[in-house]
């Protein structure tokens, strides 16, 4: 606890819970980063990514409380029959325990900053909205979705940009095949979530941000409770531009193995064949009118 006494570290902790807690998920390659630094460019925010809360954090705990209760109620059974053996595990513990790491976690982001709202993005965050919402009851969730062949477009050139055979149809459509299962349960979990809890989500659309950012920052600004101003917009909108965060490269110049490598809708087609755009089409159609992207000329329906 950095010497800090541990009723000291409970207050600071309840005091942060107090702020406005919000996170961001969405499929990986769909501007989740791009949105985490948008909403870390306001002056009373504090966004960074990613935590990992759900697979280095939620997912062990849950295994290990789970491993801690069958452990004790085997060795109450076999040895402590007589007295009852040591008390188990509430059915709560890993949340319990959860809860008290993402805010810990959350308090090294934010140091010393008396951001009003702290937030956190890790793209698979969208599977665990669902439990954060219940360690967290006054938090803000918000996806950012984006055109799903887009998405695996600049999926294949990060994940798969070097690798052999990189160019075979073959291979492309193996790893289409291989990705749309998640993509397409991540949709589905947060249309369900922000059905049931609509005035705590938020759906932002990557096509949205690149084609007027302007009003959708505001959006956001307004929907975590922080002032949004001209000023603070056309701010965010300097610093979080494609060529500023690519140090001068405009969008539409493509830099193979950037993180940032090409910033532009509608590149799908230079990577995926007819064919395997309608593959993706097929499996993941149903979203496209939900979210607004655009299907391609007599495509399937």
């Amino acid at each position: 606890m950095s010497g800090r006494d541990w009723r000291d570290e409970h207050a600071a902790l309840a005091d942060l819970a107090q702020r406005q807690l919000f996170f961001i998920g969405g499929p990986p390659r769909s501007g989740t980063t791009w949105l985490q630094q948008i909403m870390n460019a306001h002056p009373d925010v504090s966004c960074m990514g990613e935590g990992l809360f759900q697979r280095h954090l939620a997912d062990p705990l849950d295994k290990m409380i789970q491993s801690w209760g069958q452990a004790l109620t085997s060795k109450n059974t076999r040895l402590f029959g007589h007295s009852g053996g040591y008390p188990l595990p509430p059915s709560d513990e890993a949340d319990f325990l959860l809860r008290i790491a993402i805010l810990r976690a959350l308090g090294r982001q934010t140091g010393a900053s008396t951001a009003q709202a702290v937030g956190e993005k890790t793209p698979e965050n969208v599977f665990l909205f669902p439990r954060l919402q219940r360690l967290f009851p006054r938090a803000k969730f918000i996806a950012i979705f984006r055109d799903p062949r887009d998405v695996l477009s600049s999926a294949w050139h990060f994940f798969r940009g070097g690798a052999p055979g990189q160019g075979d149809a073959e291979a492309k459509t193996a790893f289409l095949r291989a990705a749309l299962p998640s993509i397409n349960d991540g949709a589905r979990v947060w249309l369900t979530f922000a059905r049931q809890h609509p005035q705590d989500t938020l759906l932002i659309t990557y096509e949205g941000l690149t084609a007027d950012a302007a009003p959708l920052i505001a959006q956001l600004h307004e929907f975590i409770g922080v002032s949004t101003t001209p000023d603070i917009v056309a701010d965010t909108l300097a610093q979080t531009a494609f060529r500023a965060m690519t140090g001068g490269r405009p969008a539409g110049v493509t830099e193979s193995g950037s993180f940032l490598r090409k910033g532009v809708v509608g590149e799908w087609r230079s990577t995926f064949t007819a064919e395997q755009g309608a593959l993706v089409e097929r499996e993941l159609g149903w979203m496209f009118p939900l979210f607004g992207f655009g299907r391609t000329e007599n495509g399937p329906h």
